[in-house]
């Protein structure tokens, strides 16, 4: 290794290349943790208008001052060139090595910002344009991280960000292109790095004589600096993960793709099993077996193992002995690991209703792998019937009463979910997701009072209190900005997310600085908006508690606003309880009160909570807007969009089915038996696809008088147009109760489709009650089920009546508060001020 003279003076920059999905997000976390490197990270002369690395020298190392950031020219090859020698040289000035992580897609790729990639790395320009006088060395170390290319594939035929320009055979050339181009240059496998992750990183440190910091071990669980989709950061131990699942069909469009297979031949891996064109020879013993499926062996995440191998061996086993267990849960097992999920599936889902019974061992060997496999082959509601088998046989184990109350709650099983929820908290009070599922969906259950519900959130809440740290109010010159954080895990293609966006855009800049705290895996369209739109951005999924406790308390906010409250598994509230702003509240993402002391305010309006009403139900002081409890920029084609009439009369149900009560079924039951002529449309997503539900429905409707014809179910997600054309279609929509719609009913409104709703006693049971009053729409709220019924058939026996009350729908919403969300946010914005403008909190200009 170079003495330390050399390392710090001369050699400057080491250049890091990887394509999308190939594993480069977690490699250069793991590596930006030790304290000699300072890492850029998606970085290249076509991507600065995304990624600046003066803004991320400045933001994440403070390697320049914020005021000497500036907009880069794209393609300046040069100007580009000598901005990252300048940072090298600052780095070096520090101790530090610059580690640049490169944007390689842009390169071969391209999409979805470029159409047409050149093929080739635009460093290699770079570095031979600036010569070791700008680099002070005669190279610069380079190397490439890559992955198994199907799995890379896989990966990236699943990204948000493709999915709108994604070609099958573009992935394949670009992915071929660059294998050719980097022949030249040191590679490291991703498979290699989970297998043994601190001996690939001291490699890399050796190829560039960097000191290697073993102590990145202790740290990178927690290093935010680094760009890329959330799911790269989310990792909390480097291990081994099988293949993503990959459908039967998916495998037969690969099996003579040119391109792939020179892909994997260029970057040394073999063929994936499924896509071998002659059955592979069986090694003499690949499992440690010696002719016995019984053989002990470890686990799938056994580093180095084949499993291709074991896929072609225990396939034969199970052939040659199909009543062995052992060889069918071997085969499934590797059949998991090779992304033949469906497959394995097939296998298990035989073993388990083959004859003769299992005995015990083997089911309680089979169920958890089962269910797995269900889960990850997109089959997880299946899996219901097997988790309470589970359940049945191994009543303590926390994890599948876990998932099976949350699969329930799925399809609107909501009390045998509650029911679970307890057992598991009875095993284990201290489990926070079993808690704030279960406090999420007693707003869904028909059986308690708003007071009873209230009760459990003040008893179940504590398990999310902590003892609160003192937090003052920050000092602050005259004029500085009021910062605002906000934190949910749904910025995305979520309700909160959508509604959310148009409110961030709203937020006078001049005033405030506004800072968003993503803690969820998805990532979107949504997702950079946002980004785009808010000066700091920061994703915490994956964190430590620990972590973002520090991060929130560093960044010195005065206001934080929770959006998440118990969905989700409840967020960070337990975060939020020890105070990370002086000011905590509460708002939009969750329906009633966190209970958690710390949090000061829950943001509500007149309609939503009636004052005199429900302030007993909160734990945090109600504050109520009187512009509106939330607002949404309807979709750009909303208001273009027209159908024509299929006859009636025609009802929707567009809601969660979890909302979709026993008392909600019976009332829709009752209208359609009272007017013999009408159908009801059932949509929410792809969910009416399980057909357990739609059986579900059929034999509750069937047992109250409604015959299955005059149910339509639609099975498949729709697109947006599609999707507002269905909800524009029918003549009225029946809202769920007692938790009413949000994001449904103002899709509904948009179009310009009345709803009928069940007014209940707060946010939850009132959501689109309080939509329609707000509208002057007060006749189409009922106080009870009946009222409810009775409202309905009314409209439906006069449709011209309901024909010219919905001729007004669509213009009352948007000429309501609800389509306002400056209004709001002016609103918000008055009332965070307030809250912070204390004495003491404003120092003047000196």
């Amino acid at each position: 290794m170079m003495g330390k003279r050399f390392w710090g003076q001369r050699i400057y920059m080491i250049l890091l290349q990887h394509l999308p999905a190939s594993g480069g997000t977690l490699i250069s976390r793991c590596l930006a943790s030790m304290q000699s490197v300072c890492l850029l990270s998606e970085i290249h002369p076509r991507g600065v208008a995304h990624f600046n690395p003066l803004r991320q020298a400045a933001t994440w190392h403070g390697l320049i001052a914020e005021a000497d950031v500036a907009e880069l020219a794209a393609d300046d090859i040069q100007a580009f060139g000598e901005v990252i020698a300048g940072l090298a040289r600052r780095a070096a000035d520090r101790g530090q090595r610059l580690v640049v992580r490169d944007w390689a897609h842009r390169d071969w790729l391209g999409r979805p910002f470029v159409a047409t990639p050149p093929m080739r790395s635009a460093w290699d320009a770079i570095l031979s344009a600036a010569g070791p006088q700008r680099f002070a060395a005669p190279t610069v170390p380079r190397w490439v991280t890559v992955r198994n290319p199907l799995d890379q594939f896989i990966h990236s035929k699943r990204m948000d960000a493709l999915r709108d320009s994604w070609d099958d055979a573009w992935m394949w050339r670009g992915l071929r292109s660059f294998a050719e181009a980097v022949q030249s240059l040191p590679r490291f496998r991703y498979e290699d790095f989970l297998a043994a992750p601190a001996a690939t990183l001291a490699a890399m440190c050796e190829l560039a004589d960097l000191p290697y910091d073993d102590d990145w071990q202790h740290r990178w669980r927690d290093y935010h600096n680094i760009t890329g989709p959330p799911a790269g950061r989310q990792a909390t131990v480097i291990r081994p993960v099988p293949r993503e699942p990959m459908l039967p069909d998916q495998w037969d469009s690969l099996r003579d793709n040119e391109d792939l297979l020179a892909t994997l031949d260029l970057l040394g891996y073999t063929v994936p099993e499924p896509l071998c064109r002659h059955p592979r020879a069986e090694a003499t013993d690949v499992s440690g077996a010696t002719g016995s499926s019984g053989a002990t062996e470890d686990s799938g995440a056994t580093s180095g193992k084949d499993w291709d191998q074991q896929v072609v061996h225990w396939r034969r086993a199970h052939a040659h002995r199909p009543d062995d267990v052992a060889a069918a849960l071997r085969l499934a097992d590797a059949l998991r690991w090779t992304g033949q999920v469906h497959d394995a599936a097939e296998v298990l889902l035989d073993l388990a209703r083959g004859e003769p019974p299992l005995t015990e061992d083997a089911q309680l060997q089979l169920l958890p792998l089962l269910c797995d496999v269900l889960q990850q082959s997109e089959r997880k509601f299946e899996a219901i019937e097997f988790r309470r088998w589970l359940a049945a046989l191994a009543p303590q184990h926390c994890d599948n009463l876990f998932q099976l109350s949350v699969l329930l709650a799925g399809l609107g099983e909501v009390d045998e979910s509650l029911e679970y929820c307890r057992r598991l908290l009875q095993l284990d009070h201290r489990h926070r997701g079993a808690a704030a599922n279960f406090l999420l969906y007693i707003n869904y259950s028909d059986k308690y009072t708003s007071a009873e519900i209230a009760n459990q959130h003040f008893r179940l809440g504590m398990r999310f209190s902590d003892r609160p740290q003192p937090l003052p109010p920050r000092s602050r010159r005259s004029g500085e900005k009021l910062r605002i954080g906000y934190l949910a895990s749904d910025f995305y293609t979520h309700p909160v997310g959508k509604i959310m966006l148009p409110i961030l855009q709203a937020h006078d800049r001049q005033r405030f600085h506004v800072a968003v705290y993503h803690d969820g895996r998805q990532s979107d369209a949504i997702t950079r908006a946002t980004l785009a739109t808010v000066d700091q951005f920061t994703s915490f999924h994956g964190c430590s508690d620990e972590s973002v406790f520090q991060r929130l308390r560093d960044d010195g906010l005065d206001v934080l606003i929770d959006l998440g409250g118990y969905t989700g598994g409840g967020n960070r509230l337990h975060v939020l309880a020890r105070r990370v702003a002086p000011v905590q509240v509460s708002f939009l993402g969750y329906p009633n009160t966190s209970a958690v002391p710390a949090i000061d305010y829950h943001l509500t309006d007149r309609f939503a909570d009636p004052p005199g009403l429900t302030e007993h139900l909160y734990g945090e002081q109600l504050v109520w807007l009187e512009h509106a409890i939330l607002a949404w920029r309807p979709y750009g084609c909303a208001a273009k969009i027209t159908v024509e009439s299929r006859g009636g009369p025609l009802l929707g149900l567009f809601n969660n089915v979890a909302k979709i009560s026993p008392s909600a079924l019976a009332a829709y039951a009752a209208i359609l038996r009272r007017v013999p002529d009408a159908r009801l449309i059932l949509k929410y997503g792809d969910r009416y696809g399980v057909r357990s539900l739609r059986d579900r429905y059929r034999r509750e409707f069937a047992a109250q008088g409604v015959l299955p014809h005059r149910l339509e179910f639609r099975t498949e997600a729709e697109p947006l147009e599609q999707h507002l054309r269905t909800m524009m279609s029918v003549d009225l929509a029946l809202d769920a109760f007692p938790y009413q719609g949000t994001m449904t009913s103002l899709e509904c409104l948009a179009v310009g489709t009345p709803i009928v709703s069940c007014c209940g006693d707060y946010y939850a049971h009132r959501a689109t009650s309080a939509m329609m009053m707000r509208m002057g729409l007060h006749e189409l709220v009922a106080e009870d089920a009946e009222e409810y019924v009775e409202i309905a058939v009314q409209l439906l026996e006069d449709l011209e009546w309901l024909r010219q009350l919905r001729a007004g729908v669509r213009e009352r919403f948007y000429h309501s508060p609800l389509t306002d969300p400056v209004g709001l946010t002016r609103e918000l914005e008055a009332k965070l001020t307030g809250w912070v403008a204390t004495p003491g909190a404003v120092i003047e200009s000196p």
